[in-house]
């Protein structure tokens, strides 16, 4: 991606996080986390076209622009929509963006979630495999035990240290360590780093590391 191109995402997204208060858990370091992860993932596959890269890219940068958590979704995914036309992007290909990252929550589509039975993913025609790809990225960079404190912390101001890392603890071993397990993480590209990456955050619940590196 053309260097300005990639500073105007990353300015998009600071400023986004600036505005709306979204803490680092999901503001600039996990969207470079995410994309991080995306093209790792991508090299996997040899006939991603331009516009699949792009919207992998672009949409594993985005994704929590529009998280609930800390804003209106209507009115972020009107925003981010805007933003990408002024970019190039074609109005389709912005509809597409918005559906991707609008339908990757881990915890909405859990809301559907029956263990042991099969899990319809939104279709997303085309952009299938760029939307698991993206929706991939994220979950892994979810190991992060950093970023699970930061979430934590941010959430529970009020809590002490142990407190905190209690409830960082539980979501990781309740949440994050059940991924492959409930089949949420089911491309060999990804879990191909599933061990290393828990044996790291279990060291880093351990030691009680709170280092975010990506």
């Amino acid at each position: 991606m053309e260097s300005h191109k990639l500073n105007s995402l990353h300015d998009f997204i600071y400023k986004t996080c600036i505005k709306y208060n979204i803490d680092e858990s999901h503001g600039l370091k996990h969207a470079l986390g995410t994309v991080k992860w995306a093209e790792i993932l991508m090299k996997a596959h040899t006939d991603i076209s331009i516009n699949e890269y792009n919207m992998i890219i672009y949409s594993a940068a985005l994704h929590d622009m529009c998280d609930s958590k800390y804003r209106n979704i209507g009115e972020a995914c009107e925003e981010i929509w805007h933003w990408l036309l002024k970019q190039g992007w074609t109005q389709d290909m912005s509809n597409t963006l918005i559906n991707i990252i609008t339908s990757m929550s881990y915890t909405k589509l859990k809301r559907k979630w029956v263990l042991g039975q099969p899990f319809a993913y939104p279709n997303h025609g085309i952009y299938q495999r760029a939307y698991h790809i993206v929706r991939h990225a994220d979950l892994l960079e979810a190991y992060s035990v950093a970023r699970c404190y930061i979430y934590s912390k941010y959430h529970m101001n009020w809590a002490s240290e142990d407190e905190i890392w209690a409830e960082t603890e539980y979501i990781m071993k309740e949440r994050v360590f059940n991924y492959v397990n409930h089949g949420w993480l089911f491309l060999d590209s990804a879990l191909a780093h599933v061990p290393a990456l828990e044996a790291e955050a279990i060291r880093c619940i351990k030691e009680r590391d709170k280092n975010y590196v990506f």
